[in-house]
């Protein structure tokens, strides 16, 4: 996990000591070859070299072009909920990395029937779909995913951190040319409350490099609590003015503290862990020892670390952990999604009569 840590440093531009220097220069040789692919497989898609796979359903993809940390599950969260809001029967496809980000999507999107397929083979996946009744795929992470044709690409961009140093992984952030926007049909500015300062800035580039394309602004807004021991949800008011600890293993940690800030909490300890980090029982005695030193007796987290938290009974330590939840709230642009998704599913009834 250190090694991993110390690579997405090197990544950001994080680390200018000699030692890294040199090995910014290997990883910049790296991405060159990365890019060649990259660029690659898109071509070869694109000349239909590489087939894909059209499905009998609608199939929308929510995706970026870097590593994380853009805001795409609360996105497909709030997408999945909009579209069943509108009479569609939907089901998200998701290759699983851990299970973090799948069961988050299980609990949060049970309340609206929706079905969560799990798996590295999003083909096999949309034929399962197929078989269950649904009128409506959400392919979760499915930019650069071209063996399941897609009735609509929607990339999100971190308005905060658009696209890195600009270089190309394992140099970079990005996993493809920026040039890779101009396949996108709709482009969502996330993290705007932190972001708007630069937004301009990034907004100028996106039109640059992708003229004409529709852009939508969005935030991550604070709605509740969840005890994960308990099970209880509390209001948010609740931890204004209250000392807390803050614990995450996500991309973008930054926004998380910059969330919890703005209910009204004081972040007074702070433990960062490597996104999708397996936590151990040690993590937590560790955590909760801390705590005690300094009077804390709450600890705020994500709802995707949450899921993964919660088998440590993290009641018996004297300390609650309460898990932070968001929601994705659409500032500007709501009539652009509204609209393609109406020309959507226009063509799926002029094809179904």
């Amino acid at each position: 996990m250190a090694l991993k840590q110390y690579i997405q440093d090197l990544m950001n531009d994080k680390k200018s000591d000699p030692l890294s220097q040199i090995i910014k220069l290997c990883l910049l040789i790296s991405s060159y070859i990365y890019g060649v692919l990259a660029i690659s497989h898109h071509f070869f898609y694109k000349v239909n070299l590489l087939k894909s796979y059209k499905s009998k359903i609608s199939v929308i993809s929510v995706g970026n072009i870097t590593l994380g940390g853009t805001g795409k599950t609360p996105f497909v969260i709030m997408l999945a909920k909009e579209l069943t809001r509108k009479k569609r029967s939907v089901a998200v496809l998701i290759r699983g990395y851990g299970e973090d980000e799948w069961k988050l999507l299980e609990d949060r999107l049970a309340e609206d029937a929706v079905k969560v397929l799990v798996g590295r083979d999003r083909v096999k996946s949309a034929r399962k779909a197929e078989t269950l009744g649904v009128n409506s795929l959400v392919l979760d992470d499915g930019f650069q995913h071209r063996r399941l044709r897609r009735d609509l690409d929607i990339v999100l961009v971190d308005s905060t951190n658009a696209f890195g140093n600009k270089h190309l992984f394992p140099r970079g952030i990005l996993r493809e040319p920026v040039a890779g926007l101009k396949r996108a049909d709709v482009i969502v500015l996330t993290k705007m409350d932190k972001g708007k300062d630069r937004a301009p800035l990034v907004e100028s580039e996106i039109k640059k490099i992708a003229p004409g394309k529709p852009v939508i602004k969005t935030v991550h807004k604070p709605k509740n609590l969840f005890d994960i021991a308990r099970g209880e949800i509390k209001e948010l008011s609740f931890i204004n003015k209250r000392n807390v600890c803050m614990i995450s293993a996500i991309c973008d940690p930054t926004y998380f503290r910059h969330t919890i800030n703005h209910t009204g909490a004081g972040v007074k300890l702070e433990f960062v862990f490597p996104d999708h980090y397996p936590y151990k029982r040690e993590d937590l005695d560790n955590i909760f020892k801390a705590c005690r030193k300094k009077g804390i007796n709450t600890v705020i987290t994500t709802e995707k670390d949450a899921v993964k938290l919660k088998k440590f009974s993290p009641s018996k330590s004297g300390c609650q952990i309460l898990a932070l939840g968001v929601e994705l709230e659409i500032i500007e642009g709501k009539e652009v999604l509204d609209d393609v998704l109406s020309r959507l599913y226009m063509r799926d009834s002029r094809k179904n009569t």
